[in-house]
């Protein structure tokens, strides 16, 4: 057998399908807080290792509109050289859940072979999405405040502040949880979403968060406002160590937090010519910004507990690769998902006619037969 026969024989185009029902049995299988475990740990090590060299990804981009409403989707790409490329498909419609009762962000992760360019899998990433967000900012803020129980402050109650949450719990004690929403039924609500475990949260007004910002170790925002409106929360009386992870921020225009208390901070940003499209650090210079990400979390930066910093966080491509790998490899133990033929695999790979030319003569066939019987 000649080596291309032999590689041919080793190679298979088939395609797994990993759907919602089958991340929640991952999750079922090896525990919430254990899966939110898993990632922190992944991205911890994998972000704090990150080697150029070896993995590329690029800006998302995309397509936003205002017709039929306000949305996007975008592609956020990354690869591992020689193993996997990965593409994460977004969906962004802030109208979702009061319209219609689904989530405003909606999302799926492809995983591509850089062997045969195969793809390997397509697999849900809307809960994978959420999780790897609050993993990033337990990650940093691990790397950025005092190991000690720390009092969190939340504006935004919805999807993200419950990731962040659970997330920040697996780091760090909280020992106070103060949490403001614009809407009274959605923050009343928080509590019930919130996995076990957590400190039950106080809801109070936005006036309310706002005289008592000084009292927060940490504060997360998950929200944002349209350019030109004020910014979600006022942080002139925040103490001077400060840590913000602002994840709400996800459009050119719309961001969270003062001017005045970006430039007071240090701005860690995840991606940073990503962050000056569409993160808080549009309205800085590049030069402005601090550490990134990686320096941080790879241990390169100290100090930082001491600092006011703001985690700059807009979702990088690499942490979708991470999460959908993590996912896979669960799935794979556990002998999930679907295994479909979405790709063409004709015996001569010249001939991208030979499986219609193949369907055509069976039915030839069988319509002969027919007649035959007729006959």
């Amino acid at each position: 057998m000649d080596e291309r026969n032999a590689e041919r024989d080793s190679a298979t185009l088939s395609t797994l399908m990993l759907d919602v029902h089958d991340l929640v049995a991952v999750v079922a299988d090896v525990g919430l807080d254990s899966f939110m475990d898993e990632m922190i740990a992944t991205l911890r090590t994998s972000i704090g290792a990150f080697d150029d060299r070896v993995v590329e990804h690029q800006v998302r981009s995309g397509f936003s509109y205002n017709t039929p409403e306000h949305g996007l989707v975008e592609w956020m790409p990354a690869m591992v050289t020689r193993d996997v490329v990965s593409v994460k498909t977004v969906g962004y419609h802030p109208a979702n859940p009061v319209r219609r009762g689904i989530p405003s962000v909606l999302a799926t992760t492809a995983l591509y072979d850089t062997r045969t360019g195969r793809l390997m899998a397509m697999c849900e990433a809307t809960l994978l999405t959420a999780i790897r967000t609050g993993a990033a900012s337990a990650v940093v803020t691990d790397a950025t405040t005092h190991h000690q129980p720390i009092s969190l402050g939340v504006v935004g109650c919805g999807a993200q502040a419950v990731t962040q949450i659970h997330a920040l719990r697996r780091v760090r004690t909280i020992d106070r949880l103060v949490v403001t929403d614009t809407d009274a039924v959605v923050a009343n609500s928080l509590w019930e979403r919130l996995p076990d475990g957590v400190v039950t949260p106080e809801v109070v007004s936005l006036d309310e968060f706002n005289a008592r910002i000084g009292t927060f170790d940490v504060v997360c925002t998950c929200t944002s406002v349209p350019l030109g409106h004020p910014p979600v929360a006022d942080f002139s009386r925040a103490r001077p160590n400060l840590h913000v992870n602002a994840v709400g921020a996800d459009f050119p225009g719309k961001t969270e937090l003062p001017l005045e208390y970006l430039e007071s901070a240090v701005v860690i940003p995840d991606l940073a010519e990503q962050c000056m499209i569409e993160g808080e650090s549009q309205r800085l210079r590049l030069e402005d910004l601090g550490p990134s990400m990686v320096d941080v979390v790879g241990g390169k930066v100290q100090g930082l507990a001491t600092q006011r910093t703001v985690f700059d966080s807009t979702g990088w491509s690499y942490e979708d690769l991470l999460a959908a790998q993590l996912f896979l490899g669960h799935a794979q133990r556990l002998g999930l998902g679907t295994t479909i033929d979405l790709q063409l695999e004709p015996n001569d790979p010249y001939d991208p006619y030979e499986m219609v030319r193949f369907t055509a003569a069976q039915r030839s066939i069988q319509s002969s037969a027919s007649v035959r019987e007729i006959g």
